[in-house]
């Protein structure tokens, strides 16, 4: 493996482990009160069903009740900075090869320019727009057999953002091989065709099926603004450390 990819891939773990136990904090901060909140809603709505379906129903709420709560909640605290601290890692190695490959090709004289940027565009294609084509919801809404779908329509809704991004990028780079310079042209339709697939893959993805009736919107509001907090967190987070360390690297190696 050449050195700098090694010394890139070593960066990036770094950088995610960071940005993961950052974005983990910020999760457990403006989050986890919201997730105890809608819990204890699903539970007050699911005490009040047995009241009124009977006692003879009420045996086998209990065992169905019991069967679903498979993670306690206290380990699910626990482990919330060291789940992100492990996707964190991950997407920081990701974004180290991407950001090495793209370095090799980049026309930038400081190659490290271009981290930021390609954290911001990671940002929007994998956490932004799946945020806005399938918002998260706490786990009191939607049902535990329509997990494998959701998460399906979250996949989807990310291959939406990555295809738009792609759409972006080889859109620009060609306006910008016909004109020989960037502006606002250059820069505007790239964007503007990008939108569109996203609206257009937006219209063509199926219903979430999730029903929002009866939950208070205030809490479902906070919830998802905390999740895109989560999210920005994490991915500037690992840009800005990893654009640190880099930095850093090159510093040192030049006095070398």
């Amino acid at each position: 493996m050449p050195l700098r990819l090694r010394s890139a891939l070593v960066r990036g773990l770094l950088a995610g482990l960071v940005a993961g136990v950052l974005a983990g904090g910020v999760g457990f901060w403006t989050g986890e009160a919201l997730i105890d909140q809608a819990i204890a809603l699903e539970n007050t709505e699911t005490t009040d069903h047995h009241h009124t379906a009977g006692s003879t129903t009420e045996p086998h709420d209990h065992k169905h009740s019991d069967e679903e709560v498979l993670i306690p909640r206290d380990v699910q605290r626990a482990g919330l900075v060291l789940a992100t601290a492990l996707t964190g890692a991950a997407t920081g190695m990701i974004f180290a090869s991407i950001w090495f490959l793209k370095s090799r090709r980049s026309r930038l004289d400081q190659p490290l320019d271009g981290i930021m940027p390609l954290a911001v565009s990671g940002w929007v294609a994998v956490a932004a727009v799946p945020w806005l084509v399938i918002p998260p919801n706490p786990p009191a809404l939607g049902s535990s057999d329509s997990i494998d779908y959701r998460t399906g329509l979250w996949l989807l809704a990310v291959l939406l953002g990555l295809a738009a991004l792609i759409i972006w990028f080889v859109l620009k780079k060609w306006i910008d091989s016909r004109t020989g310079q960037s502006s606002a042209v250059s820069n505007g339709i790239p964007v503007l065709a990008a939108i569109a697939i996203v609206l257009l893959g937006w219209q063509m993805l199926p219903a979430s099926s999730v029903d929002y009736a009866g939950f208070p919107g205030d809490l479902l509001w906070n919830f998802r603004l905390a999740s895109a907090a989560t999210q920005l967190t994490l991915w500037l987070s690992m840009g800005l450390v990893f654009q640190f360390l880099m930095e850093r690297s090159a510093r040192k190696s030049a006095r070398l």
